[in-house]
């Protein structure tokens, strides 16, 4: 085996480029599997290592003397097996092995994931360990909630989360409140509890795909709003109501998902006024993660009637929690409740349980506080490393909106990024319907586990944008 070697321009060091020549078995067996077993067995032995890039097909081709075709076929299949991997307009490498059946592909290779908006680990595993610890050593409690119960949760569950949400503006009564199992099912059951089949759901153009998923599973029709840097516009509202009389509006006003955007208090009160004349409930999802100081009044505040209230603690504690609650009024409230119990009957009452301690005890508002002095720190480093660059972001959110230059298509750099090791989605991820996805890609700052590895990813992810994208071969 010889080696070549070329420069790497992302990460300043020198990397070998392998020409690999195996020696292909004298069998019966057709050559291009005879090529997959060579490669199989070379990182079996080690010859081959993982994540190291094979020898370009017509070079393999010409050193065994077979046909290109012979080579395709031989990588195809060795991909088929599992054993490499090939990337788009870079080449075909061996796969990087998992550390752990529970971690995730793109952890074990060690990419830079920027494409979940997941809650950095500071204060949770104590609050997890602790709070466990202290329900083991409560039978009785434990006793309790190893029964069946009712669909809104316990008493004392529901008024810790109320005098919570008090706290934070947000006034209701245990007769409103829900939980949920995340913001996903509350989005579910919003929609269960106020359309029927056919019915015309509205969102912003670009939004959380969770709305886009719903809506297919309940076969209703989702339309995409035309938005400015206040949200969804008026004209765009006032157009969709008319052409397609809906039921029911979406919005991420508070932190919009994936825009960046924060809709003003006068842009929601002419929302508002329209929804209003035209009968047409909202749905509001707050789920994303945003300090309560730092929030304008929600739909909720300003219309509590016609406002259904979701949000969860998915990001603000853990994905894995998987609890979140709404609020609705009073007939939408037990429609949904009617939903729920259709959907799972009850919620584990164990997790709501620990949750509504850390809600009491002042766990929760202070692990707020910590992700509040996190994220200020991690989007001071987007700011430094990505200052050429336009970007929507705010001083306390989870994810950054990125206007990608010019020459950049917002799909073909999700791909030239990947092969960097840097992972991020483009906005036609978000696109609702046939929705135009401007050329943006989203970036979720909070995911990587620590701050210098955010530093570390945006620099790759700088130098990808410096890079001068050009077509492969001309277009005639």
């Amino acid at each position: 085996m010889n080696d070549i070697y070329r420069y790497n321009y992302f990460n300043n060091f020198i990397v070998p480029m392998t020409i690999w020549r195996p020696t292909l078995a004298n069998s019966t067996k057709p050559l291009y599997k005879q090529l997959a077993d060579a490669i199989e067995q070379a990182i079996t032995n080690k010859v081959l290592i993982p994540q190291q890039k094979l020898p370009p097909q017509r070079q393999l081709a010409d050193a065994l003397g077979v046909t290109i075709g012979t080579v395709t076929r031989g990588y195809n299949e060795a991909e088929r097996r599992g054993i490499v991997v090939a990337r788009v307009g870079s080449g075909t490498y061996v796969k990087a092995q998992q550390a752990s059946v529970y971690l995730s592909p793109n952890i074990a290779e060690q990419a830079y994931d920027l494409r979940s908006a997941n809650a950095p680990m500071g204060l949770q595993l104590e609050m997890m360990t602790s709070g466990l610890a202290e329900l083991a050593a409560e039978q009785s409690t434990i006793k309790h909630c190893l029964r069946y119960q009712v669909e809104d949760g316990l008493p004392h569950q529901k008024e810790s989360l109320v005098q919570w949400l008090s706290l934070r503006k947000i006034h209701c009564n245990e007769g409103n409140l829900l939980f949920t199992s995340g913001g996903q099912h509350g989005i579910s059951l919003a929609l269960h509890a106020s359309c029927l089949a056919g019915d015309t759901v509205l969102a912003e153009g670009l939004s959380f795909p969770g709305i886009s998923i719903a809506c297919q599973q309940q076969q209703l029709r989702c339309i995409g709003l035309a938005m400015d840097n206040d949200g969804i516009t008026p004209m765009s509202l006032l157009a969709a109501i008319k052409q397609s009389n809906p039921r029911v509006l979406y919005l991420t006003a508070q932190f919009q998902n994936p825009t960046c955007t924060q809709m003003s208090l006068a842009r929601k009160q002419q929302i508002l006024a329209i929804c209003q004349q035209h009968q047409l409930l909202i749905i509001e999802d707050d789920v994303q993660f945003l300090p309560y100081q730092d929030k304008l009044p929600s739909f909720y505040q300003l219309d509590p009637q016609n406002t259904i209230y979701i949000s969860s603690f998915s990001k603000s504690f853990s994905g894995g929690l998987r609890i979140g609650y709404l609020i609705a009024n009073t007939a939408l409230r037990e429609k949904i409740k009617l939903a729920l119990r259709a959907n799972c009957w009850t919620l584990p009452p164990l997790t709501i349980e620990l949750v509504s301690r850390w809600l009491t005890n002042g766990k929760m508002a202070k692990l707020e506080n910590w992700l509040r002095t996190e994220m200020a720190e991690r989007n001071v480093i987007l700011q430094e490393v990505l200052a050429d660059f336009e970007i929507n972001y705010h001083m306390h959110g989870y994810n950054a909106w990125l206007t990608l230059p010019e020459t950049w298509r917002a799909v073909d750099f999700v791909g030239y990024a990947e092969q960097h090791n840097v992972l991020v989605r483009a906005a036609e991820s978000y696109a609702v319907g046939r929705f135009p996805a401007p050329q943006n890609i989203r970036l979720c700052i909070c995911a990587p586990e620590s701050k210098q590895q955010l530093r570390a990813a945006l620099l790759i992810l700088k130098q990808c944008l410096l890079h001068q994208n050009m077509l492969n071969e001309p277009v005639l």
